[in-house]
């Protein structure tokens, strides 16, 4: 049985998804990998704005379900997840 992806944006833009201590993807990977593919920084905060605060001890690290939604959009224009509601 193949093992569901819960975050193709991430994988396409080669960013890991950590699970200790609790789910998150790393601010520098995550520039690294917008930068690698071409994606603008700029777009992608004004996109996220503040829709989450900082998980594991507030040092640039978010939830990856948010930054998907943020890709999501960035990549097919469409909303997704958390950028399709306001919290």
């Amino acid at each position: 049985m193949k093992k569901k992806n819960f975050y193709p944006r991430l994988k396409e833009i080669g960013v890991k998804v950590y699970l200790e201590p609790i789910a998150h993807v790393k601010t520098v990977e995550l520039n690294e990998g917008l930068n690698r593919t071409g994606l603008s920084i700029d777009k992608f905060n004004q996109f996220f704005g503040c829709q989450t605060c900082p998980v594991v001890d507030g040092v640039g690290e978010t939830y990856p379900w948010d930054v998907e939604s943020v890709l999501e959009r960035m990549m097919s224009g469409r909303l997704s997840g958390t950028q399709l509601f306001w919290d």
